[in-house]
Order: C-alpha cells, then structure tokens, then sequence
C-alpha cells in the first residue's frame, strides 16, 4: 500500500561523498515508490552532540511510496555507519498535519543575535559596592591578656 511519508535523515559530517550516499538512500525510496521533493538542508550544527560529532548534512525528502520501501529504507539506514540519524513520519496517520510541499529553513539570525548578546553580557562589578540598609559588621574587641 502507497503512504505519504516526510522523511529526514542526517549524514555524518565526515563522510567522503554525501551527495552519492544521499542518491543512494533516495533511490531506496524511488524504488518503491515517487519521490515528491528532495531538499537537502546542508551542513548545520546538531543540537547537542551525537557520538562526539557536533554538525551533519541534513536532508528532507517528502515521498508516495510502499511501506517495504521505507522498511528497507530504515534497515539500510540503520546498517551504514554514516547515517547518524533518521526520522520517518506517516503523514496520513497524523491528526492536523499540514505537509508543506516547499520546504524552509527557520531564520534562526534573530535567535543567533539574543544568545551573542546575552553571552556577551558581563555584570557590573563595583567593588565600593556598599548596601545602607544592611547591617554593619564590627570587629570583637580584644581582651587584655594580663
């Protein structure tokens, strides 16, 4: 039976040939299926780091294809060592889905800008910094030794 999946996947920033591996995991799902849009997203950083690696390529393929198709899709995936990590969503199970058919990477320039800032930021330091309404603290006085 043919479904529409949104596929991703993310290739390991060292790979020799990204393009060739990303042809051949492509064509995986052309076989069993049309592939409606490929896009692939290029190198960007991960979110936190995966098996010691901070960046992947990045690659969003929209799909009609048989479920054998993605299966196989999945077992090649999870054997090619370069392949760090998959994500396949059945877009006709899930409820208020819009697919979009032209992909768009988010502007993350405004976000990129706010966390320089805060990085960035330094608190005053003021060493005569002196509070009137807290308590003074005096010294004990000595006792003579006689």
């Amino acid at each position: 039976m043919i479904r529409k999946y949104e596929i991703m996947y993310i290739l390991d920033q060292d790979v020799k040939d990204a393009k060739e591996l990303s042809d051949k995991l492509n064509g995986i799902l052309a076989e069993g299926g049309k592939i409606i849009e490929s896009k692939d997203l290029g190198l960007m950083n991960f979110a936190y780091e995966i098996d010691h690696k901070k960046k992947g390529f990045y690659t969003v393929v929209i799909v009609e294809a048989t479920t054998a198709a993605v299966a196989e899709f999945e077992r090649v995936a999870g054997i090619d060592r370069n392949v760090v990590r998959t994500l396949v969503l059945n877009t006709e199970n899930l409820q208020n889905y819009e697919q979009t058919t032209e992909l768009s990477k988010t502007d993350m320039t405004k976000f990129e800008e706010e966390r320089r800032e805060r990085r960035n930021f330094k608190k005053p330091f003021n060493k005569n910094f002196n509070r009137e309404d807290a308590p003074k603290a005096e010294a004990p006085k000595a006792e003579e030794v006689k």
